[in-house]
């Protein structure tokens, strides 16, 4: 007899994304999955393959609803500044929200996990290369409506906001003040800006 499905496989995945996000790959076992989850190992492993499969799926995931909820914006023909700090102010305010307890997945990945494993550094890498070329291309469409310096090296200043962005979530993730962070914010927009 064939076993149907009983859950959800995108609402269990969500749910492993903020767990990861919380507690980091090291630190979540699959009891904790199991709990977060309201599935059983069976149909986890059934689903998702190991933990290790699953922290994968849930690093993809997170990726993607970043960078559709995020950079899309930034491909848009009248993209501005303004879309690239919003980005910015948005990743504040998910680590901020006193309702969660959760960081950057992807900046916990590149801390604790992309040292140790090849595999998982070349998924976070493709991402990053992502998001970086992302930012060029909303600077230099900002570049066009004239709100970025013309002898700005954009492909530099992509890079430059990813670091920062990377950086502002490590210190939100920290514990540093709201406003702290906010005027982190305001120092690295003023870098690009004209």
């Amino acid at each position: 007899m064939v076993r149907t499905r009983t859950f959800d496989p995108s609402t269990a995945l969500a749910r492993a994304v903020e767990l990861f996000s919380a507690k980091g790959y090291s630190d979540t076992s699959m009891d904790d999955i199991v709990r977060a989850t309201g599935v059983s190992r069976y149909g986890l492993y059934g689903t998702f393959g190991n933990k290790r499969e699953l922290f994968e799926q849930a690093l993809e995931k997170y990726a993607d609803d970043m960078g559709r909820q995020s950079f899309m914006r930034l491909l848009d023909p009248d993209a501005s500044l303004a879309d690239i700090r919003a980005i910015f102010e948005q990743q504040v305010c998910a680590v901020c929200d006193s309702n969660r307890e959760r960081g950057c997945l992807l900046t916990q990945t590149a801390i604790e996990v992309a040292p140790h494993d090849p595999e998982i550094r070349g998924v976070l890498m493709r991402f990053l290369k992502r998001m970086s070329k992302t930012f060029t291309i909303g600077l230099e469409t900002a570049r066009n409506r004239g709100e970025v310096p013309a002898d700005l090296d954009l492909k530099q200043a992509g890079e430059y906001l990813l670091f920062n962005l990377f950086a502002l979530l490590t210190l939100a993730r920290a514990g540093f003040p709201r406003e702290t962070l906010d005027a982190y914010v305001e120092t690295t927009m003023a870098t690009v800006s004209r």
